[in-house]
C-alpha cells in the first residue's frame, strides 16, 4: 500500500502539539498536516498535503494553528503525565501486542482506576479466524476484500471489532461504500 501523506488529528494534537509527528517527515519522508474539524479545515488540510507532494516536500504543517500549539498544551500534558504511565505491553484487538503503546492509571490514582477497582478477568477476545480485521487495520486489505464482509459480518451481526463500532472501517464501508460492490457481495 502506498501512503503519500497524512492528515493529523486536531483533537489529539491540541494536547500533544505537532512535534511528536516529526518522525513521519524525517524518517518516512511523508507530509503530515494537522487538521481542524470544520469542512473547510479538512479541505484546506488536504490541499496543504497535496501542495507538499507536488512541491516534493515532506514537512509537518499545522492547519489548525488557531487551536493546536506546536509545543502542545503544557497544562494538559502535565495532567496526563501525572495520572498515567506507559504500559510495558498492550494487546490491541486485531493487531496483537505492541510494546509501550498503551497507558495505565498510576498507583496514586488507584481509587479512580476501573482495572484495579473491579475484578476483570484477563480474557483475550480474538476475532473469529474468518475475520480479517487485523489486515484491514494494517491497510493490507480494504474491508470489501475481507472474506466475510457483507456476508457473515454485517452491522446487524458483526464478527469483528471494525464492524461492531459504527465508526469502524468495515461499518463505514458497509454504510457508505460503493453500492454496486455491495450488490455484488449480496449476490455471492
Amino acid at each position: 500500500m502506498q501512503i503519500d501523506g497524512f492528515l493529523g488529528p486536531g483533537h489529539v494534537s491540541m494536547v500533544i502539539g505537532t512535534r511528536p509527528y516529526e518522525f513521519i517527515a524525517k524518517h518516512y519522508k511523508r507530509p503530515l498536516v494537522v487538521a481542524g474539524f470544520e469542512p473547510l479545515d479538512v479541505l484546506h488540510s488536504v490541499w496543504m498535503v497535496l501542495m507538499q507532494i507536488v512541491e516534493g516536500r515532506a514537512e509537518i504543517e499545522n492547519q489548525y494553528a488557531r487551536i493546536v500549539p506546536d509545543e502542545g498544551n503544557d497544562e494538559a500534558l502535565a495532567a496526563v503525565a501525572e495520572v498515567f504511565e506507559l504500559r510495558e505491553f498492550f494487546e490491541w484487538r486485531g493487531l496483537g501486542s505492541i510494546d509501550h503503546s498503551g497507558v495505565r492509571v498510576r498507583k496514586e490514582f488507584a481509587a479512580f482506576d476501573a482495572e484495579r477497582k473491579f475484578t476483570v478477568p484477563d480474557i483475550k477476545i480474538a476475532d473469529p479466524k474468518s475475520c480479517q480485521c487485523g489486515e484491514v487495520l494494517k491497510g493490507v486489505i480494504k474491508p470489501f476484500d475481507c472474506k466475510v464482509f457483507g456476508k457473515a459480518c454485517t452491522p446487524e451481526m458483526p464478527l469483528g471489532a471494525l464492524m461492531v463500532s459504527s465508526e469502524g472501517a468495515c461499518a463505514a464501508y458497509y454504510q457508505y461504500g460503493d453500492p454496486a460492490r455491495m450488490r455484488e457481495l449480496e449476490k455471492a
